[in-house]
């Protein structure tokens, strides 16, 4: 098949619906599969056309920085958003494409499309929000292609019932044999791999360690990875009455992540807002229990629950306390239910997820 990826962003942008998409891309080319991705250039020294790894990435050409707008509270740069659905109308309606793949965001690319093309797409949706705008438009816009997926159960649930149509759940995978699980004796201390942003709620994280500790939690805290807030978090952290045992590395490659997955003891995961974290599969994979806080809007919750990989507590810093200690107390089943668990999230089940729905939907 000939497919398109409409995505607000892509490699080399970091970010979850980034790696989404570019890993099932390339394990899509890796079955056969001729896959192009339309995407926002957020960065204007990138070029507006290169081959990835099997992959033809197209960029709009804009602003240049569109995740960074002048105004900060817009979030997005909107004439991107503007141009980048101009473009992807005139794609779809003249590139020839059996099936045409949408992230949910930045959501106005959907209407732009044609009926027609509408016909032939879906859209991947990553997380839900539960403020208007955004509320209404998760009611009318899957009710506009063929079909939908959602990143995890919950999401797939949730909008699925706010627009009465049916879902698919496409998570976010690993590549399963990338990852290796270590003795329980041999792991220490609560982990955080993954962006650092305001709604990744790291002083939670920190404060819930300090508890931890003064209960007797060996290890250190390890935060990896960067971001907008990584200053502030490293400020915070310094202010700790455990500051010499938190350890804020900034970026890492992917060999020293794979490294602290199989050294940890718990992930922490504090977000007040995600969809399904791949962080979590790759957790699971390495056999490493994960603590996440039930906000409403946290989607790695509806994963640990659903694969019994770890603790979902309240949202309090001593109820993070207290999951992390338990997380260590029960440790062996939480690190075996994620390694039974992970094997359901190889990429190449995934494609394979991806594929069938595709034929059912275009063959109809």
């Amino acid at each position: 098949m000939r497919l398109a990826f409409l995505t607000e962003l892509y490699h080399p942008h970091v970010g979850g619906q980034e790696v989404f998409f570019q890993e099932l891309a390339e394990a899509l080319v890796r079955r056969g599969h001729a896959v192009d991705v339309f995407c926002i250039s957020h960065d204007a020294a990138l070029p507006a056309d290169e081959w990835i790894n099997g992959v033809h990435v197209h960029r709009t050409q804009g602003s240049g920085v569109y995740p960074k707008p002048v105004i900060p509270v817009l979030r997005r740069n909107w004439s991107d958003i503007f141009r980048y659905s101009a473009d992807v109308r005139r794609v779809a309606a003249t590139g020839g494409y059996d099936f045409h793949l949408l992230n949910q965001w930045p959501l106005f690319h959907v209407p732009a499309l044609s009926k027609r093309a509408r016909a032939r797409s879906a859209i991947h949706w990553c997380e839900v929000r539960t403020a208007d705008p955004v509320l209404i438009l998760q009611r009318i816009f899957p009710r506009m292609v063929a079909t939908n997926f959602g990143v995890g159960e919950a999401v797939a649930a949730t909008i699925g019932r706010q627009s009465g149509r049916d879902f698919t759940v496409l998570p976010s995978g690993i590549e399963l044999d990338r990852y290796r699980s270590a003795e329980r004796g041999t792991r220490s201390g609560v982990l955080y791999v993954g962006r650092l942003a305001p709604h990744k709620n790291m002083p939670l994280l920190v404060d819930a360690f300090d508890l931890a500790v003064d209960r007797g939690l060996a290890g250190d805290l390890v935060i990896a990875g960067d971001g907008p807030s990584r200053a502030d978090v490293a400020a915070y952290a310094s202010r700790s009455p455990n500051a010499a045992r938190i350890k804020v590395l900034g970026a890492i490659d992917e060999d020293r992540k794979i490294e602290l997955l199989s050294q940890a003891s718990v992930l922490g995961m504090p977000s007040t807002r995600e969809g399904f974290p791949r962080v979590i599969a790759e957790a699971m994979a390495s056999g490493l229990p994960v603590v996440t806080p039930r906000f409403e809007e946290n989607g790695g919750k509806d994963v640990v629950a659903q694969y019994g990989a770890g603790i979902v507590c309240g949202t309090a810093p001593a109820d993070v306390a207290d999951a992390l200690l338990a997380a260590e107390e029960g440790w062996d089943g939480f690190s075996q239910a994620g390694l039974t668990g992970a094997k359901s999230l190889d990429w190449s089940g995934i494609a394979a997820t991806f594929e069938d729905r595709v034929r059912q939907t275009i063959s109809t």
